[in-house]
C-alpha cells in the first residue's frame, strides 16, 4: 500500500494525462461538440409527414325544408318594367307635345310675318310720299324682325337594362339537391325592384405611376363616380303555400360604388364620358342584377341546398422506418375510410374503416411523453395525433370529441401549416354540427 500511495502507479499517471487532455479537447472544440450535440438531440424528433386525402362528400342544409320536397322553380319577376313603360310612355307625349308645339310657333310666326309685312308696305307707301325735305328727317321704315320658332327636342331617357328573366332564372338560380319541375316545387321567387343610382360626380384621386426614369411618382387623375343598388325581393314558398322568407335581400339594399377610367385632365374625361355614358352605365346595371342574383344562389344553397363538395384532409403520420408500423396501419385504414364516408351508400364501410384508425391513434397517445425528445411518441408525434384525432370525430359526427382533441392541441406550440389545418378543422367542426343538428 505504501508503494503504491508514496509514489504514482505509472498506470495512474497515464489514466491522469488522459482526463487532463480529455479536458482540453472539450475546451479547445466547445463550439463544434455543441454542434454536435444540438445534431444528436435533434436527430432524436421525429419526422412527421402529412398524406392529403381528397374527401367527396353532400353537405347538409342549415334550414332543411319538408323532406317531402323534391322540386323547386325559380321565377324572377322584373318590376321595374311597369316604369320603364311609363317612361317611354313619357317621352312619346314629350316628342308629341314638341312637335305640336313646334307647328303652332310656325304657324303663329308665319301669321305675325304677314301681318308685320302688309304693315311695312303701308308704312314705306307713306314714307315714299313725303317730300325729300321730310324723308331727310324721317327714318325710314324697317320690316320688323321676329325669332324664327325652333323645336324643343324631348331628352330620350336611358332606359334601364331588360332581361331575359327566364334565362337569368334558369342559368343563376340551380338549388342543389332537387330537380327543377313544377310538380310540389319550392317557389324561390326574385322581384327586381329596379336599378337606382345617385348623380354622376367628377372627383379626383390619387394614382402612383412610373414616370420616363421608370421611378414611382404620385400623380393626381380625374374620374367619374355614382352610387348604385338594384334591391331584389325575395320570396320562398312551400307547396302548401307557406312562406320561408318574404322580404328584400339584405346585401341588395347596400349601394356600392362605380368608378369610371381615370384620365389626366378634366376635359379628356369629360370627352370620354359623353360617349361611353350609356354603355358604362348600361353595363352596371347588368353587373349589379348578376351579382345579386350569384349571392341569392349561394345563400339558397347554404341554407337549403345538399351541396356536393370536397374537403381536403391532412393525415399527420410518422415517416421512419420502424417502431410505427401502427401509424402506417392507421394511415391506410384512414385513407381507406375517407374515400368511402362521403358516399351515402358506403358509409357506413368508411365509418369502420375510420373507427380502426381510431383505435390505433388513441392506443398510441395513451404512450405520449412531449417532455421526453427520445420517446416513441414525443410531443411531435403528440400533436400529429391530437390533429388525426380532432379531424376524424368530426366525420363521425362526435362533435365533442372533436373539440377535446383541438382543445388538448391548444398547449402545443404547433407550426404555421398546422396552425392552418387546425384552423381549417375549427370551422368545419363548427359548420357541420350546425348543419348536424339541424337535420336530426
Amino acid at each position: 500500500m505504501k508503494q503504491i500511495f508514496g509514489k504514482m502507479n505509472p498506470i495512474m499517471i497515464n489514466f491522469d494525462q488522459r482526463i487532463f487532455s480529455f479536458k482540453k479537447l472539450i475546451i479547445m472544440k466547445k463550439p463544434f461538440l455543441s454542434l454536435l450535440l444540438f445534431i444528436s438531440i435533434t436527430s432524436m424528433a421525429q419526422n412527421i409527414d402529412y398524406v392529403k386525402v381528397s374527401v367527396e362528400y353532400t353537405r347538409l342544409p342549415l334550414k332543411p325544408v319538408n323532406k317531402d320536397v323534391k322540386n323547386y322553380q325559380p321565377l324572377i319577376i322584373a318590376d321595374y318594367l311597369q316604369k320603364t313603360e311609363q317612361q317611354k310612355t313619357d317621352y312619346q307625349t314629350a316628342l308629341s307635345k314638341s312637335e305640336t308645339d313646334y307647328q303652332l310657333g310656325l304657324k303663329q310666326y308665319f301669321d305675325k310675318r304677314k301681318q308685320d309685312s302688309l304693315s311695312y308696305e303701308n308704312s314705306l307707301n307713306v314714307w315714299f310720299r313725303l317730300t325729300p325735305q321730310q324723308q331727310a328727317v324721317t327714318p325710314r321704315p324697317l320690316m320688323p324682325s321676329s325669332p324664327i320658332p325652333t323645336k324643343v327636342v324631348a331628352q330620350e331617357p336611358l332606359l334601364e337594362k331588360t332581361f331575359n328573366t327566364e334565362l337569368l332564372a334558369s342559368t343563376y338560380i340551380k338549388l342543389e339537391g332537387f330537380s327543377k319541375l313544377p310538380e310540389k316545387a319550392l317557389i324561390i321567387q326574385m322581384n327586381l325592384s329596379g336599378f337606382e343610382k345617385d348623380e354622376v360626380k367628377s372627383t379626383t384621386q390619387k394614382k402612383q405611376v412610373k414616370g420616363a426614369d421608370e421611378k414611382t411618382i404620385e400623380t393626381t387623375v380625374f374620374v367619374n363616380q355614382f352610387n348604385y343598388r338594384h334591391i331584389i325581393k325575395l320570396k320562398i314558398i312551400q307547396p302548401d303555400g307557406k312562406f320561408i322568407m318574404d322580404e328584400a335581400f339584405g346585401p341588395s339594399l347596400s349601394f356600392s360604388t362605380y368608378t369610371s377610367k381615370d384620365f389626366a385632365t378634366q376635359a379628356e374625361l369629360d370627352a370620354y364620358w359623353k360617349t361611353a355614358q350609356t354603355s358604362e352605365i348600361l353595363n352596371v346595371q347588368e353587373k349589379i342584377v348578376l351579382d345579386n342574383l350569384r349571392s341569392i344562389n349561394e345563400l339558397l344553397n347554404t341554407n337549403y341546398g345538399y351541396v356536393k363538395q370536397i374537403r381536403i384532409v391532412p393525415v399527420a403520420y410518422v415517416n421512419e422506418k420502424k417502431l410505427y408500423d401502427d401509424f402506417k396501419e392507421a394511415l391506410n385504414n384512414a385513407k381507406n375510410g375517407y374515400a368511402l364516408i362521403g358516399k351515402k351508400e358506403n358509409n357506413a364501410q368508411g365509418e369502420e374503416f375510420l373507427r380502426k384508425a381510431i383505435t390505433l391513434w388513441e392506443t398510441a397517445l395513451k404512450e405520449s411523453n412531449p417532455s421526453n425528445r427520445k420517446a416513441r411518441v414525443d410531443e411531435d408525434v403528440t400533436e400529429s395525433l391530437l390533429m388525426d384525432l380532432s379531424e376524424v370525430y368530426i366525420w363521425l359526427n362526435d362533435f365533442t370529441k372533436a373539440q377535446e382533441y383541438l382543445t388538448k392541441l391548444d398547449s402545443f406550440k404547433i407550426s404555421m401549416k398546422e396552425r392552418s389545418y387546425k384552423n381549417s378543422m375549427k370551422a368545419f367542426l363548427a359548420d357541420q354540427n350546425l348543419r348536424v343538428i339541424a337535420n336530426k
